[in-house]
């Protein structure tokens, strides 16, 4: 009979897988590189069996799809400008993306994440 293996708490290596896959995602902006990066993070939280970790500017969340994950910004904007490198955050040929979008009724909290490395999130209004 085996027994799992559970580890007490994300490596600084795993730590550091985190945070590269989210980082590639912002300076390659693709498609392939989003998957690749929400992926990771959920195959990194699965492995210390944690649904929540938390960096310096964000926190990561396993979802309840499997082998998905979402990213949740701390620091939160008032304005339109990353707070990194200042570019518009909705331009058309901005550098930041869509990192996660949390739905509640009548605004949603979206996560950016900035080509600079910035991640911060914006309450956004729906009408």
């Amino acid at each position: 009979m085996q027994t799992a293996i559970v580890l007490d708490f994300p490596s600084a290596e795993d730590q550091q897988v985190i945070q590269a896959a989210v980082q590639t995602f912002l300076l390659t902006q693709t498609g392939r590189t989003r998957e690749l990066m929400l992926k990771t993070i959920r195959a990194v939280l699965d492995r210390y069996r944690i649904t929540k970790f938390g960096f310096a500017d964000y926190y990561v969340y396993a979802t309840y799809e499997p082998k998905w994950s979402m990213i949740r910004a701390k620091k939160t904007i008032e304005g339109q400008d990353c707070p990194g490198c200042g570019i518009s955050i909705y331009t058309f040929k901005s550098t930041v993306r869509i990192l996660g979008i949390e739905e509640f009724p009548k605004k949603h909290f979206v996560t950016y994440g900035c080509k600079c490395g910035a991640v911060f999130g914006k309450w956004e209004l729906y009408l």
